[in-house]
């Protein structure tokens, strides 16, 4: 990114570093208003979330695209969710939009380097394989001498994403059996970090996402692995 770029990154940051975040009755009212044809009130969403893109993005660095340019995709994605987005109560909109702007950002790195990924929600053979219980010690993949488990997986938290072993839908579901020993938070802060039953998302989406500070995000995650450790 040219100086005049960063510079402008720069100013963009500084101008929408202050803007006050929604509340959820507050968002329920813009989204009834953008049901009803109100553009005053997508862009008040939109302006309210600009730094939501920043965080997302932020994730898809050093991948030959310009920082600025991932921003701008996901401003794109950000304005589609608010014009799509429903007024139903304990749904805000930053876990709604969240998926869009990835999508946004996702297509637009695809197109400038030419590397296409298997959709996440294509079905697998092992898709049918849930049924026996697992470890977080055990082997993956099932019945291999490799050292790599499903606790490896967890524990590679301080990536934007999991290890790429997560997308194999049998890895899932045992996932979501081994977190049942975790309380109420600990499995809210796992799903969200490793996309179990879900979108992944990054620490500090996950902090927004539950109204936390990213330190105290760690801090539960990083107890939730230590209890996996003693059950198994």
């Amino acid at each position: 990114m040219t100086n005049m770029r960063k510079k402008a990154m720069t100013a963009y940051k500084e101008e929408i570093a202050d803007t006050p975040l929604l509340t959820d009755d507050e968002e329920r009212e813009l989204a009834q208003r953008i049901q009803e044809g109100d553009e005053k009130a997508v862009a008040k969403l939109v302006e309210s979330n600009l730094r939501f893109v920043l965080t997302i993005a932020n994730g898809y660095r050093d991948q030959g695209i310009a920082y600025d340019d991932l921003v701008g995709e996901g401003n794109i994605g950000l304005l589609k969710a608010a014009r799509h987005f429903s007024p139903y109560p304990g749904k805000r909109f930053v876990k709604f939009a969240a998926p869009i702007i990835r999508d946004a950002i996702e297509r637009h790195i695809a197109q400038h380097s030419g590397l296409y990924k298997i959709p996440r929600d294509e079905a697998t053979n092992a898709e049918i394989r849930r049924s026996h219980p697992v470890s977080v010690d055990a082997p993956i993949p099932a019945g291999s001498n490799n050292n790599f488990n499903l606790l490896n997986l967890l524990e590679n938290a301080d990536s934007p994403y999991a290890d790429s072993a997560y997308e194999n839908a049998d890895t899932q579901a045992h996932l979501e059996r081994v977190i049942q020993v975790l309380d109420e938070r600990q499995q809210q802060v796992v799903r969200l970090l490793y996309g179990i039953g879900g979108d992944r998302h990054t620490m500090a989406e996950a902090a927004i996402l539950m109204g936390l500070k990213r330190e105290r995000v760690r801090q539960i995650r990083n107890a939730a692995l230590r209890k996996l450790r003693i059950k198994n």
